[in-house]
This record gives structure tokens, C-alpha cells and sequence, in this order.
């Protein structure tokens, strides 16, 4: 069976439900430009911890009358303190900063199948996409394949 991009999207996020405990994150979604613009940015800033997910794209192989479907997803671990400039990294009293947030998708999606027929997922990168200002956001991004069978009909 073929899983649609909506289909992985909402089952990596239901994956992750548990950080909402674990890790007190407060908002797990799809990405929805929280992070393009200033204006946005401080607007999302007061729901943080927050992991956002986003599609990346596909490439195919073709093996036959059987395609593999690469499928990329981006998480942006999302944090904020004003305490101390490494805090919104490293975690402190009132947050568990991006570095954890970042553990703890591993654990939760690193080799995982997500109770779906599809290959484990794989960490592919994680890397920093905006630090200062008290604002710590980093990118995730995860692997999976899944089988095509095209019978010609």
C-alpha cells in the first residue's frame, strides 16, 4: 500500500506526541510559515518548545515494474529563554532547550516504521537554522522509502 504525504506527515506527528510529557513541548504541527517573517516569528515564539514538520520531496527508483519512493521530512525544534544566551540550546529551568528536543525525536523516530509498511526512518541531518536574540530553532531531516508496484493496467 501507498501512503500519501498527508498519511506520513500526520503519523511522524502522532510519533512525536509523547515530547508533548516528555519534553513539555506545546505545539507539534505541520509548518505553516511560523517561521518566515518577523511578525510570525513573534507570534509563534510564545507557544515555544515547538516542533514543526514540513514534506521535503521525494526522489524515485526504479527497479522494474516496482518504483522506491524517498520521502524527506523536515522537523524545526523551536525553543526560547531570555535568561541566558545558551539556555534556548541547551535547556534550563522552564525549557528543554533544541539540543534535547532534537534527542528526543531521535529516539522517538530514528529506525522507526511508524506501524506502517514502510523502511525505517533515518536521520539524514540535523543543523542550525537560527540562534540569538533568546531564540534557538534547528532542522531535522528524516528519511523513509516506500514501495510502488505500477502493473501497467
Amino acid at each position: 500500500m501507498a501512503y500519501t504525504i498527508a498519511d506520513m506527515e500526520d503519523t511522524f506527528l502522532a510519533a512525536l506526541e509523547p515530547m508533548r510529557t516528555t519534553h513539555a513541548v506545546r505545539v507539534i504541527k505541520t509548518y505553516g510559515s511560523e517561521l518566515d517573517t518577523e511578525p510570525e516569528i513573534k507570534k509563534a515564539v510564545k507557544l515555544f518548545p515547538s516542533i514543526y514538520a514540513v514534506y521535503g520531496g521525494s526522489r524515485y527508483e526504479v527497479h522494474g515494474s516496482r518504483k522506491v519512493e524517498r520521502m524527506r521530512f523536515i522537523f524545526f525544534a523551536c525553543d526560547r529563554s531570555h535568561r541566558q544566551e545558551e539556555e534556548p540550546r541547551r535547556g534550563g529551568a522552564g525549557n528543554p532547550g533544541t539540543y534535547a528536543l532534537l534527542n528526543g525525536m531521535r529516539d522517538l523516530l530514528c529506525g522507526s516504521q511508524l506501524s506502517l509498511e514502510i523502511h525505517p526512518a533515518e536521520l539524514l541531518r540535523e543543523e542550525m537554522v537560527w540562534v540569538g536574540a533568546g531564540i534557538s530553532v534547528y532542522a531535522a531531516e528524516y528519511e523513509t522509502a516506500q514501495a510502488h508496484l505500477y502493473t501497467g493496467s
